[in-house]
């Protein structure tokens, strides 16, 4: 007798059990099913409802978000930062045309000269004959733009032009461009600067043509003083001298350098 009873309440305690597990089964399904794919949008997704915590490393990346679909009125003012950006996550490509303008940067943050790197660059200065211009009228010559060909009666004479370059420019190099078959004079060139609160003139570099050449001289002064140009406190200009019988001018030639754009 006692084991019927047993066996009773056994089968009605399964009988219960399954009961609750089909019920069960019967009220999760269709919450199962309402978690179905692309089913959880922006709209059901409560503001503060995830947290960062909430969230795995590595769970959410570029690949994950279509696009357009983070405008910038859902980003937090300041709630990316570099800190939080991973080398070359950002680069030109991932940045739409116009989407940053000038507004868009602080004053603090703005690219300045100050924040850049400038490799040095070697620059020339080309003073063609055409430059120059002689130092009293009673000088004769022919200067046709190319060439400056001093002429009798006035036996030669000196030449000027100004020469500008960029403040803080370092000048290396120094050429004179000048023709001489004469046996007996030379064509001579100079860098000079001017300092105004003493007034005084200073002879920077020379360079002079050499002997007897049918062909073109290139003479070159590599040994400046005080290279480093100060437009405030100077100016500066090349001179030539030179005399009839084969000599003429081509121009001169500045090598400089400079830290800059």
């Amino acid at each position: 007798m006692k084991k019927k009873v047993v066996n009773k309440v056994m089968v009605n305690w399964a009988a219960s059990f399954l009961s609750v597990v089909i019920l069960l089964s019967m009220v999760a399904a269709p919450a199962l099913a309402a978690i179905a794919a692309n089913s959880v949008n922006s709209s059901s997704i409560v503001d503060s409802s995830i947290r960062t915590r909430d969230i795995k490393r590595n769970a959410i990346n570029s690949s994950r978000i279509r696009n357009y679909s983070i405008r910038k009125e859902d980003i937090h003012s300041g709630s990316i930062n570099k800190y939080k950006l991973t080398t070359g996550a950002v680069n030109t490509y991932k940045i739409l045309d116009d989407t940053i303008k000038n507004a868009d940067i602080s004053s603090s943050a703005a690219i300045s000269d100050s924040k850049i790197k400038y490799s040095t660059k070697t620059k020339n200065l080309s003073i063609p004959a055409a430059a120059f211009t002689p130092v009293s009228d009673t000088m004769n010559y022919a200067n046709i733009g190319s060439i400056l060909i001093p002429t009798p009666p006035s036996g030669g004479g000196m030449w000027v032009a100004p020469v500008s370059l960029p403040d803080g420019a370092k000048i290396t190099k120094v050429r004179l461009d000048s023709y001489d078959t004469s046996t007996g004079a030379d064509v001579s060139g100079a860098l000079s600067r001017l300092n105004y609160p003493t007034n005084t003139p200073t002879a920077m570099a020379n360079a002079s043509s050499s002997g007897n050449s049918a062909s073109w001289q290139h003479a070159v002064d590599n040994t400046i003083v005080d290279p480093v140009i100060d437009n405030i406190n100077n100016n500066y200009s090349v001179s030539v001298i030179g005399g009839t019988g084969g000599l003429a001018l081509g121009g001169m030639l500045i090598t400089y350098q400079v830290n800059g754009p």
